[in-house]
């Protein structure tokens, strides 16, 4: 069997830069060009004594990095943008093709690393910049969904017969804590059991049938069953702030002595930090 090739450093960077959005790392090509452009063009000052010699060595040595990295940082920039713009073409094509499709069976037949870039898919046509954790991460989280000042942590489950349990909901909690995820979702083909689907109920995690999330038009389509109309009207009856009048959103204590408990916060923080009890 042939040996399998080692990645060099620069194709690791361009690998580790290709998980950011790729209008970002378009955008810091020119950045590092001239910041390192910059860098190159300062001379070491003349040495007179042992002091201002050590100082000389250390200011050449920086723009001889400058001299390379003009280079070598802004074309590692717009390879790792030509990455990940193809890479998200390919998901879209992958999310297209799937919906394309009737019942569960394309689902199934996906591998689970094609099934993990058709969630991201359908997170990134809802607005959201998605990256993907490398393989064993805590908590088995697949992965990261950002819109603006808030992170979303995604489990993605291709289970065909074997149901998802709590245990699976109440680790995610976890890692939503140390992480400072404001809400996290767990996509499945299988279904959920019903303690997990309790034990999400108001912790800011969605469980999500990838079946009908596929054919859905709009917001993520949760797999908590629609008897639980008490729950629906506290998350559509936000409340106003009793600070500045904004609409609330519903969210969940991180840390201190309410961790893990519901409450409303203003929708403008940290603008406004107005809160009100979720109950």
């Amino acid at each position: 069997m042939a040996r399998r090739q080692r990645k060099s450093d620069f194709d690791r960077w361009v690998e580790v830069l290709s998980k950011l959005p790729w209008q970002l790392c378009l955008a810091l090509a020119p950045l590092a060009y001239f910041g390192f452009h910059a860098l190159s063009k300062v001379r070491p000052p003349p040495a007179t004594n042992a002091d201002q010699f050590r100082d000389a060595i250390l200011v050449t040595m920086a723009q001889v990095a400058g001299m390379l990295l003009q280079w070598l940082v802004p074309v590692a920039l717009l390879l790792a943008a030509l990455t990940s713009w193809l890479g998200r073409r390919q998901r879209a094509r992958l999310l297209s093709e799937a919906e394309s499709r009737s019942a569960s069976a394309p689902l199934q037949a996906l591998s689970w690393r094609e099934f993990e870039q058709v969630v991201g898919a359908y997170f990134e046509r809802k607005g959201y910049a998605v990256s993907f954790t490398p393989d064993g991460a805590d908590g088995g989280v697949d992965v990261i969904a950002r819109k603006g000042a808030e992170t979303f942590l995604i489990q993605c489950k291709q289970w065909r017969a074997t149901q998802v349990g709590v245990s699976v909901v109440r680790e995610l909690v976890g890692v939503m804590a140390a992480r400072g995820a404001t809400g996290a979702y767990v996509v499945s083909i299988g279904p959920f059991t019903a303690d997990a689907r309790a034990f999400a109920e108001g912790r800011n995690i969605t469980l999500l049938d990838a079946n009908r999330l596929l054919r859905s038009t709009g917001r993520p389509a949760s797999a908590t069953p629609p008897t639980a109309p008490v729950s629906q009207a506290r998350m559509q009856a936000a409340p106003s702030c009793p600070k500045c009048g904004s609409t609330m959103v519903r969210r969940v204590a991180k840390q201190g002595a309410n961790q893990g408990r519901a409450f409303f916060g203003c929708s403008t923080y940290p603008k406004c930090s107005g809160t009100r009890p979720a109950d």
